[in-house]
């Protein structure tokens, strides 16, 4: 019994971690594999994303919210880079 009530709470635990931190990961959008995402892999990303989702019987929360391509640009270098990413989604987890 005391068994069962701690993988209980260390279950229960994890899922609440993870709640709301189901985003894409890098490869998600970086669709032609060339380690840079780009302005239009960004919004089809997006698109998909949102379509996926809809299909599930879910909605993204907020997306209206969602940040420009130019604001995760950082480097201003015309793509989103693996560390601007990883930036972007480590300062959502925080929030």
């Amino acid at each position: 019994m005391k068994k069962l009530l701690i993988i209980t709470l260390l279950l229960g635990s994890v899922l609440l971690a993870n709640q709301g931190f189901n985003m894409p990961s890098f490869s998600y959008f970086d669709t032609n594999i060339d380690g840079k995402i780009s302005e239009k892999e960004l919004n089809d990303g997006r698109v998909k994303r949102h379509n996926e989702l809809a299909q599930e019987g879910r909605m993204l929360r907020n997306t209206k919210n969602a940040p420009s391509f130019s604001q995760l640009d950082t480097d201003n270098d015309g793509y989103i880079s693996k560390v601007e990413f990883a930036s972007h989604q480590n300062a959502m987890k925080a929030k």
